[in-house]
């Protein structure tokens, strides 16, 4: 692994001063991330656009993670897959993390929606080549692993799960659109193995056009709180790993096995509010997707693709109704506070809910 890794990088730089010499600016910012980022380079297919990287000493962990990135480019490669596996090593002690980006990942949400309705053979493929990487790393049975997967990431590691034979010790995914089925017993993981999170904000979580949404309470699992007071607010699709918050801490707590400091999601008055709303938002849809479980004939990629659309919009709404009534309660909440109308407990619990 290490000659392979030394091999990787002396090509990296070859070609980072080729690229820098014809002035492509795009592809030197990737090869420099990749030069400098400290990790040790598994797999270097630019032609495919698939980089593995390792950070840490797999040999040496006491735990590892893999982490299967989503849609994108080598731009969130660079400003946001890179950062979030450095970030997530630098919080989980005695582990060693790798960013798998092994396969050819769509380039946003809507294009991978596209070919929803059946597992196509890119999300097989995937899936397949993530579970043969992940057995051969032939890790020691005193080493934990586990399956850290973001947005379509997840979809990918589901279709690994389900189909494919994937064996982890934990199972994270953060900011799911689905996982290609419909309840966990479907992953073959245990219910004391499988956690999720979904920030505020976050529409892309709640669509559930890969299969049922991870995060809601029926799939099974646990659900880990995102945001905590003094932590760097989690708000957006993008942002599960940031250093230092609550969302990243809860996942090295899985990472590290200690689930016993794990911060679970209560459910709070604005978003039930944000539920409810984007839940009478979808419901005139609901007899076109209940007829479209069995209609394939003329129209059908148009009424699929709508309801899509509706589905969208009412998570977008549902969430801006939940954000616009957790602040008015923050802010109720300190203003009683200051005119000593609730005691500063009170307050405080407010502020965590």
């Amino acid at each position: 692994m290490t000659r392979r890794a030394a091999s990787n990088l002396a090509a990296v730089r070859m070609d980072l001063a080729s690229a820098t010499v014809e002035g492509d600016s795009a592809r030197v910012a990737l090869l420099e991330t990749l030069a400098s980022c400290g990790a040790e380079i598994l797999v270097y297919r630019p032609q495919l656009q698939h980089y593995v990287l390792l950070f840490g000493d797999i040999e040496a962990a006491e735990h590892v993670a893999v982490m299967v990135p989503g849609v994108g480019d080598a731009t969130d490669l660079c400003n946001e897959w890179v950062p979030g596996a450095l970030n997530l090593h630098q919080a989980s002690p005695d582990t060693a993390v790798i960013l798998w980006k092994g396969y050819d990942n769509p380039a946003d949400i809507m294009a991978a929606a596209h070919d929803s309705i059946v597992c196509d053979q890119d999300l097989v493929l995937a899936a397949s080549e993530l579970t043969a990487f992940v057995d051969s790393l032939e890790l020691d049975a005193r080493q934990s692993l586990t399956a850290v997967a973001h947005s379509f990431g997840s979809v990918v590691l589901g279709a690994a799960l389900a189909d494919c034979g994937l064996e982890v010790t934990d199972v994270v995914v953060a900011g799911s659109p689905g996982m290609t089925v419909d309840e966990l017993r479907d992953l073959h993981v245990s219910q004391a193995h499988f956690f999720t999170e979904q920030a505020p904000g976050d529409a892309i979580a709640e669509l559930g056009i890969f299969g049922s949404a991870p995060s809601e309470p029926t799939f099974g699992g646990t659900r880990m709180s995102t945001n905590a007071p003094d932590h760097p607010e989690v708000g957006a699709h993008s942002e599960y790993f940031e250093a230092d918050s609550e969302a990243l801490e809860n996942i090295a707590d899985v990472v590290t096995g200690h689930y016993e400091q794990i911060e679970t999601h209560r459910v709070g008055f604005p978003e039930i509010a944000g539920g409810l709303v984007a839940w009478a938002i979808r419901l005139p849809a609901v007899p076109l997707r209940m007829a479209g479980r069995h209609y394939r004939g003329p129209g059908f990629r148009l009424m699929t693709n709508w309801c899509r659309l509706v589905d969208f919009q009412a998570s977008e709404t549902g969430n801006l109704v939940c954000v616009m009534l957790d602040a008015n309660e923050r802010v109720l909440t300190w203003l009683a506070h200051r005119l000593g109308a609730i005691d500063g407990h009170a307050a405080a619990d407010a502020g965590e809910a």
